[in-house]
């Protein structure tokens, strides 16, 4: 009989790319440090006001714990994730219900506006969730997300978005490379759900709320599409390319942005540092570009950088297989 705790642990073999085993019980201590926390200290506002999300945050880090106890099959963990998605999106009301354009809005039918929101859910939780293979680069770009909700005046419980700062922030120390722990499935799936959740909660902010940090309520969207930038990148990516290899959509694979960087020799930290550049710049393109082009403008040029980024990557890949072909 196993002890328990051996269930926490990540080997090492198949496609995986750290060299030994590492604990993976991170994601319990998040979700401790950070509910616990928030709860003590506010608490009441919380459940008054955001018990839905709650209960929603709860069960995503629930479904990603008995995944790390014993691995669910993918179709069994997205038939759960989208049955979690529907009780926060019908009953807790939290839906994405109108488009900016310009300086004007486009209300959603009830029934887009649901299944638009409940895409972008599932969408953003499990492209977060694939990012999670690189010492720190998943704690990283949930801990730069949360720190840009705090600067953007998110209208969510501040405490809360604080400690969960706080918590990325103490848990990067034994993330980063060489990491000595692991945040696991219950962490990757809960940080994912959070950022998918804040996002909408961000979009769909009141106009009569103040943001000093914005010149016009249209930077919402491209600030949230910088913010979450490379889950977004890399999991498209990932699946055009599976697609046109004709690969099994959801098998783990080495196709991922970081699995070619870590291939044509950048370290853990290079990568993470990386990432983290360049969504500080995309940031200042928010800021300081964005009021000058327009948002259409500022998004397609967004995009086409993107893509840019991905024909290097290949171009990179196509020249080291050559090279080590010779």
């Amino acid at each position: 009989m196993p002890k328990f705790s051996s269930y926490f642990v990540d080997h090492t073999g198949g496609k995986k790319l750290h060299k030994k085993a590492t604990p993976a019980s991170g994601g319990i201590a998040l979700f401790t440090g950070i509910f616990s926390t928030a709860l003590i200290f506010d608490g009441s506002y919380l459940i008054l006001n955001h018990i839905y999300i709650l209960i929603g945050f709860a069960a995503m880090f629930l479904l990603g714990l008995v995944d790390d106890l014993k691995p669910i099959g993918w179709r069994s963990k997205l038939v759960i994730q989208f049955a979690i998605i529907l009780f926060v999106v019908l009953p807790g009301d939290l839906c994405l219900e109108s488009v900016m354009y310009e300086q004007s809005f486009y209300r959603m039918p009830y029934y887009l506006s649901t299944s638009v929101s409940i895409f972008i859910l599932l969408f953003l939780t499990n492209a977060f969730n694939f990012i999670d293979g690189v010492d720190g680069l998943a704690t990283t770009v949930a801990l730069l997300f949360f720190l840009g909700l705090l600067y953007f005046q998110t209208p969510f419980s501040g405490i809360f978005l604080m400690c969960a700062a706080a918590g990325l922030f103490a848990f990067r120390r034994f993330n980063k490379e060489p990491a000595q722990l692991f945040m696991g499935d219950s962490g990757s799936l809960l940080l994912g759900f959070m950022c998918a959740v804040f996002c909408i909660v961000f979009l769909e902010a009141d106009l009569a709320i103040s943001n000093i940090r914005l010149q016009s309520y249209q930077q919402r969207l491209p600030v949230m599409t910088t913010l979450f930038w490379y889950p977004i990148f890399d999991t498209v990516r990932v699946l055009l390319l599976r697609l046109y290899k004709r690969k099994p959509l959801f098998k783990r694979d080495k196709l991922h942005s970081y699995s070619a960087l870590l291939r044509l020799g950048y370290t853990h930290t290079q990568i993470v540092s990386f990432v983290f550049l360049i969504t500080l710049v995309l940031l200042g393109g928010v800021l300081f570009m964005e009021p000058l082009i327009g948002l259409w403008f500022f998004l397609i040029l967004q995009v086409m950088l993107l893509v840019a980024l991905h024909v290097y990557l290949d171009f990179l890949i196509r020249n080291f297989k050559k090279n080590t072909k010779q």
